[in-house]
């Protein structure tokens, strides 16, 4: 696959991202704050983001999206310890008082295809191949995706 191709599909599971967060009302799971940061810096909004490890337990932070009832996107690493991660929070919230999502996780390894395992290093992977693909990523992420 083309660098052209590989971008624009990052690009498709971008803007399906962006339309879940608002059509479900969802929210992002991530590990910590540079995942984070690597999301905001594609322009996804903060007030979805949510971190993991950020000074409550699991089970206090499923219990707070739960009490919310948003939809949760499970976008952890693709290690083993973020693996083992999703698979906690997804046994946490089967219970079916939300919906989960691993979807996008999934798509996102396939598209970065093993050029990285990780959630914060997702910006920077979208520069280098926007930049193959002959343009800044500012410019692809301007354009309407086809």
């Amino acid at each position: 696959m083309d660098a052209r191709e590989s971008l624009r599909e990052f690009l498709e599971l971008l803007r399906d991202l962006r339309e879940t967060l608002v059509e479900e009302n969802a929210v992002i799971l991530v590990e910590g704050e540079r995942d984070r940061a690597s999301l905001l810096g594609l322009g996804l909004p903060a007030a979805s983001i949510l971190l993991v490890h950020h000074g409550v337990t699991l089970s206090e932070l499923v219990e707070g999206v739960v009490r919310r009832g948003r939809m949760v996107i499970i976008l952890t690493d693709w290690d083993r310890a973020g693996g083992e991660l999703a698979h906690r929070i997804h046994s946490l919230l089967d219970d079916g008082r939300v919906r989960t999502d691993l979807s996008f996780r999934r798509r996102l390894a396939k598209v970065v295809r093993g050029e990285t395992q990780y959630v914060e290093a997702v910006l920077a992977w979208a520069e280098r191949a926007a930049q193959r693909a002959g343009a800044p990523l500012d410019h692809w992420l301007s354009l309407p995706v086809v």
